[in-house]
């Protein structure tokens, strides 16, 4: 982030790194070299086998990531209208309010967008899987490609190390209708492999439970549809 780089109001962009400069790294007793802004971009002179392309963390290695260098993920933001009994959409401050699907696995105590990292050569994360049976996965990837990407690239996310980091692809995927056939149909085929996975349509705005990383692609959505937040 170079010096004088500013944003539309006026004020500095804040830093690439927020999440992944929490001094404490998630699941561990790991715990980060403390690095204020100004020390995040790289130097010239360092040499690592993989260089976070946002600049330093605090931490080398790859952490609980699987490699080094970028991690794939895929993100679909599934949305519809939050609707009352008649059919009509509920509005807030004059914009209509979303819903939005999401999950809590086993072990989690936050909602969570349904994806995640991706295995080489898969289509969908493990954790969409664990929501959809089976035989819908092939009708899920038609529908995503339906969708319209909102985010590609680099995410902030508290696993992220000087050598490992996330990189994510967010489709946002939205039912206008809320009698679409492929949406009562996607509903009827959400079915958890584990009786601990929950899975529910949440209204969306921005005191949601969920990780700040995945608000901010709640957030490109809203804008996308001209919801509430």
């Amino acid at each position: 982030l170079g010096s004088g780089e500013e944003d539309k109001a006026g004020g500095m962009k804040p830093p690439y790194h927020v999440l992944a400069r929490n001094l404490l790294y998630p699941g561990s007793r790991t715990v980060r070299f403390p690095v204020p802004d100004e020390k995040v971009p790289w130097e010239l002179t360092c040499s690592l086998p993989a260089r976070n392309p946002m600049g330093r963390t605090g931490l080398r290695g790859r952490g609980s990531l699987h490699c080094f260098g970028p991690n794939h993920a895929l993100h679909p933001v599934v949305t519809r209208w939050r609707r009352n009994s008649d059919g009509s959409i509920i509005r807030k401050s004059l914009k209509k309010m979303l819903e939005v699907l999401v999950a809590r696995y086993p072990l989690s105590d936050v909602w969570a967008l349904p994806g995640g990292s991706l295995e080489p050569g898969e289509m969908l994360p493990l954790k969409l899987k664990w929501i959809l049976r089976r035989e819908f996965w092939p009708q899920f990837q038609n529908l995503l490609k339906q969708g319209t990407e909102i985010h590609k690239g680099y995410l902030d996310d508290p696993r992220n190390t000087d050598n490992a980091w996330v990189e994510t692809v967010a489709i946002s995927m939205h039912f206008d209708d809320h009698n679409d056939v492929e949406m009562k149909r996607m509903n009827s085929f959400l079915q958890g492999c584990d009786p601990e996975l929950c899975i529910r349509w949440q209204v969306l705005d921005k005191r949601m439970p969920l990780h700040a990383n995945q608000k901010e692609l709640l957030r490109k959505v809203s804008a996308l549809l001209g919801s509430y937040f």
